[in-house]
């Protein structure tokens, strides 16, 4: 029997002083002097559809009340409490823009009791930065009394350029903080990480709720930048009922290479005769100053008969300049910077260099989908979490591995984190875990939970491994149990760590009531065989009991656990007295998701008990 799990939260501020006040802001008014004039109570209410440009920044203020800043539109005309937020249910929201780099919105040091409602943050100019920045990550925030707090963004609307991507949604580096239903899309980057919610220089407490969070590098990560101030761990951080994506076409090359190209010798030039051949990329800006380009069309051929070739080719969507790429008849290839969709070869030099190839086309950089590398207490549960591949890293879903980035943080930690009751599927492999950090010196990892999860369709076919879990360099109680595992890969647990005279221990292992394929090493590890020599090189007094890994030879693990059957997974509706959504199954949640996004599944549990699993083996 599942227990419902109950998420109310109150909307309305508290009552607020004497002489509060709802004070409308309409397009054209500045919006600076209307956050700076507003005292603990009041309403910002911003005329609906208005665009505000600039940098703005939320100063301090006295007292516990909390200001409001808001879309002037009718509470029956918007997303209601608990539902999240959409690019249709946005269309009347005000928006603030940053005419530059710099981010929309920001924080003055200290500031505190601002909340952010129904309110659209485009992206910056070319998508550098951040676009809402809570506290700030530089050593100008090094003491804990200039962190900013008590700070919501509720049913907002945060977003990228479609063309040029964008750096970060929202840097989150301030203490007591709310991101609740709102959308964040379109963060992706070339050549660096993009991240919907990242933070490094907070202490925490924050609740990431409800929201639809899409980015390439990292949907939520905390660490990776050394915290300036002096022995921060992020902690008591929650993300619940959140949809961890990203499209699946960011996997192609942001660009298609030119169609219909052709060559015909023409008159007007100096070319000697021959077999000269031709192709064409197509190149635009993609952001932070970056340049896209496609893979190289096909060639097309002629043989100027009166000393030049004209090649075209049909135009791409959103593209105004093209590398029209030459060989000559000696095999030398050199290229041309064109506008339009036509170049004359006369004979005049261009630059030399060889064709792209389709591996070398611009792509945006993707690694995984939640990271942690410096937190402690945190709590990651009924989240789905979808579509990650090998790309930029080796293309595990969640990766918790605690990183000193830049050598100035020896007490970087990841430990005393809960990650139950998610839905993990279409990655490439599944979860990455190491004890310190390889490079600089770190805490050890300790005290994971990792239960009651369905990860699935975790497949080689996306260009990884298609491993479930990647263990080693010494992590500490670290337990697994009431999982069920997919995946079609080689290896169900691969651990290492140290060196084959010396391998780097992994005390406190429990492995519990697992359902998975045990595919042909099932758990292994470096310079060990499956089973038997790999607990005793990796995992002193480990518990593997109450698991069924179908398909692995009995003889090479503990006794308690089940290897018969054939593994099929199916979801299904389970039978349940429960009316109310508590007894919920994944047959009624995954269309859910699949219909991104519905709002929020309140008491929907995500756990393997609750799925048919069926076996030939009765």
């Amino acid at each position: 029997m599942f227990r419902a799990i109950v998420f109310a939260t109150t909307l309305l501020a508290a009552a607020g002083p004497a002489g509060a006040e709802v004070r409308t802001v309409r397009a054209g008014d500045n919006l600076q002097e209307a956050i700076n004039a507003a005292r603990p109570g009041d309403e910002l209410r911003l005329a609906p559809g208005a665009t505000f440009s600039g940098n703005f920044e939320l100063p301090v203020t006295t007292g516990s009340i909390v200001i409001t800043i808001r879309t002037d539109l009718a509470d029956a005309s918007l997303p209601a409490a608990n539902q999240r937020v959409t690019p249709a249910t946005a269309a009347g929201f005000a928006k603030i823009v940053s005419p530059n780099s710099a981010a929309a919105l920001r924080t003055a040091p200290g500031a505190h009791h601002w909340r952010v409602m129904f309110v659209e943050f485009p992206s910056t100019k070319e998508g550098f930065g951040d676009i809402i920045q809570l506290g700030d990550g530089s050593s100008a925030q090094s003491d804990l009394s200039q962190v900013p707090h008590d700070l919501t963004f509720d049913r907002v609307y945060i977003h990228g350029d479609p063309a040029f991507g964008q750096k970060r949604g929202i840097a989150l580096n301030a203490r007591a903080v709310t991101i609740r239903n709102s959308y964040i899309s379109d963060i992706k980057a070339v050549g660096a990480d993009a991240q919907a919610i990242a933070g490094w220089n907070g202490p925490g407490q924050y609740s990431i709720e409800n929201n639809y969070l899409e980015a390439a590098a990292e949907g939520v990560l905390f660490g990776g930048s050394d915290p300036p101030i002096q022995n921060l761990v992020t902690a008591d951080i929650l993300v619940r009922y959140n949809h961890i994506t990203r499209p699946m076409s960011w996997r192609d090359p942001i660009l298609a290479a030119p169609s219909s190209v052709t060559a015909t010798g023409v008159e007007g030039g100096s070319l000697p005769p021959g077999v000269y051949a031709y192709s064409v990329a197509a190149r635009r800006g993609a952001g932070q100053g970056t340049t896209a380009i496609s893979a190289a069309s096909t060639e097309a051929t002629a043989v100027p008969t009166a000393g030049a070739v004209r090649v075209a080719w049909a135009a791409v969507d959103g593209v105004t300049e093209y590398q029209v790429f030459g060989r000559n008849p000696a095999g030398v290839t050199q290229s041309w910077i064109v506008t339009g969709t036509s170049f004359t070869d006369t004979g005049a030099p261009g630059k030399p260099g060889n064709r792209p190839g389709p591996d070398t086309a611009t792509r945006w950089q993707v690694k995984n989908l939640f990271e942690l590398k410096n937190a402690r207490r945190v709590q990651v549960e009924y989240n789905l979490l979808e579509n990650n591949w090998l790309a930029a890293q080796p293309g595990y879903a969640v990766v918790l591995t605690p990183r000193n980035q830049d050598g100035h943080c020896p007490w970087c930690v990841v430990e005393q984190v809960s990650f139950s009751h998610n839905v993990v599927r279409n990655t490439a492999a599944g979860f990455n875990i190491s004890g310190f950090d390889t490079n600089g010196v770190t805490l050890q990892t300790n005290t994971l939970t990792i239960q009651d999860n369905l990860v699935y369709q975790t497949t080689t076919a996306l260009g990884g491994s298609g491993w479930m879990v990647l263990i080693g360099d010494g992590p500490r109680d670290v337990v697994f149990d009431r999982n069920t595992f997919d995946f079609d890969g080689t290896t169900l647990l691969y651990a290492y760590g140290g060196t084959k005279a010396e391998p780097r221990q992994i005390p406190g292992f429990r492995f519990t009531n697992n359902v998975a394929p045990h595919q042909q090493y099932g758990i292994n590890g470096a310079d060990a065989s499956t089973g038997t020599l790999t607990f005793q090189m990796y995992f002193p007094s480990a518990v593997v009991t109450g698991n069924w890994l179908s398909g692995g030879p009995s003889s090479k693990y503990p006794a308690g656990n089940r290897f018969d059957g054939t593994f099929t997974l199916r979801l299904t509706a389970a039978a349940t007295s429960d009316t109310q959504g508590a007894g919920a199954n994944l047959s009624k949640l995954l269309p859910l998701f699949d219909a991104v996004p519905k709002g929020l599944m309140i008491g929907i549990p995500m756990a393997p008990t609750n799925l048919r699993i069926i076996s030939s083996g009765g």
